[in-house]
């Protein structure tokens, strides 16, 4: 018994003196730590120098960059910083981003269709058409062979899923990403518990709008017809459309209670130019108008003045995109198959045509041999979109129908593959667009 207790008793001792050289040990370390200077790396070069290289410097790059020094990662954070890095980022060569859904299983035998988490951002050089970066992004919510693309906004775009109320704003170089909450339409639609043709018919309400308001704000902007699918009685107005915008800093969507009294062209994506946002109206009494959206006094108002042969042209045969920042509409003849670009001027609201591009006169280049479409086919009246315009005056175009992206040269009048997409389909595509820097 007793030697029981001596060996506790050397037990316990033995641990108390561990536990005092220990503690010795920790406050021989925090001294010398206090004595210690600290030790600056020498620089040769003066901050506004490295602040210049790091001006020329992508975005990926600097993020590893900012990680290993306090000075670069506020020079980096700066909001002065940012905007004149984007700004010389703009006159460097210009990139396109190409977004799609990523399953490389897709067409296979015993394929069972996943939740559609994975999309994948490839990003191209314009000039010479090079893959610079793939990023592969997984979302926590699928889309559910529904997503849907805005455009480009400071390297930002929201995608989103009408099925799965899943809405995400991303950043690609970054890998950053913000679920938000689903807009009331939405919410409204998963009650009304719509059929397949319905979610088709339907197809209104899918395209939204991502802008810059502010030196550090943006905006979402929904505008969508008014059916009895998203009939809501809190909604201020109760008119032919609906407008919801969504209030990054209040995390929440609110409704505009003045709308325009025209009904939007379903299957035409809004253009974002030069602080506006233009939506093409359904033909009313034979004619079609253009609504414009001022984002910063959130009115709106239609276009005093619209091309004769697009107002009075159906809706189909005309396509709205922007180029260098300002809007654009063009119309493909269905006879002699030319097709005609024109640029607005914002102060004055005119137009002027920059191109005119004759696809029946060129060779038709072809994607594999199941998607049997031709750029120049008679019977597809909607108008190829013009993407960019290359340093070398060549055009880049996309359409609805097709598998990838080509580039017309309007001297030799020909056809060349920018991008052949294998795995898009109708509702699951590729979404192209400028990008200022990645």
């Amino acid at each position: 018994m007793e030697a029981t207790e001596n060996r506790l008793v050397i037990a316990s001792s033995s641990q108390r003196k561990r536990q005092r050289r220990k503690i010795r040990r920790i406050i021989r370390k925090r001294r010398r730590r206090r004595n210690e200077k600290p030790v600056i790396a020498p620089s040769s070069l003066p901050n506004e120098v490295i602040e210049e290289i790091f001006l020329r410097l992508p975005v990926k790059v600097l993020i590893r960059l900012r990680s290993l020094s306090k000075q670069w990662k506020v020079t980096m954070e700066c909001l002065s910083f940012a905007e004149r890095h984007s700004k010389i980022a703009k006159q460097s060569d210009v990139k396109v981003m190409v977004i799609g859904e990523e399953d490389y299983l897709k067409g296979t035998v015993g394929y069972i269709p996943h939740p559609d988490t994975n999309v994948g951002f490839r990003t191209f050089c314009l000039e010479s058409g090079s893959l610079l970066s793939f990023t592969l992004i997984n979302f926590s919510q699928g889309f559910d062979n529904w997503m849907y693309v805005s455009g480009n906004c400071n390297g930002l775009f929201c995608i989103h899923s009408p099925k799965t109320q899943s809405i995400y704003v991303v950043n690609p170089a970054t890998r950053w990403l913000r679920q938000l909450p689903p807009a009331r339409f939405q919410i409204l639609m998963h009650k009304f518990n719509p059929t397949l043709e319905e979610w088709i018919a339907m197809d209104s309400v899918f395209h939204l709008a991502f802008v810059k308001a502010a030196a550090a704000d943006y905006k979402l902007v929904w505008l969508y017809n008014s059916d009895r699918y998203n009939a809501d009685p809190s909604c201020p107005n109760q008119g032919v459309t609906k407008c919801e915008v969504f209030d990054f800093r209040a995390n929440a969507w609110r409704y505009l209670a003045c709308t325009p009294s025209y009904r939007i062209f379903p299957t035409q994506k809004p253009a974002y130019a030069n602080g506006s946002v233009y939506w093409l109206t359904e033909l009313h009494e034979g004619r079609t108008e253009v609504v414009d959206f001022d984002i910063h006094t959130e009115t709106f108002r239609l276009l005093p003045k619209i091309i004769p042969a697009i107002a009075g042209s159906d809706p189909r045969h005309i396509d709205m995109c922007t180029l260098d920042n300002r809007l654009c509409m063009s119309k493909r003849e269905l006879v002699s198959m030319i097709q005609e670009v024109w640029s607005l001027k914002p102060l004055d609201d005119t137009w002027e045509k920059i191109f005119s591009i004759d696809l029946l006169s060129c060779p038709s280049p072809r994607t594999e041999i199941r998607d049997r479409f031709e750029w120049s086919q008679k019977d597809l009246v909607e108008p190829s979109t013009p993407v960019a315009v290359c340093k070398n005056k060549k055009i880049l175009l996309s359409h609805c129908y097709s598998r990838g992206l080509v580039k017309y040269d309007p001297l030799t009048k020909s056809l060349d593959f920018f991008y052949r997409n294998h795995l898009a389909r109708r509702k699951v595509t590729y979404f192209q667009s400028l990008i200022s820097h990645i």
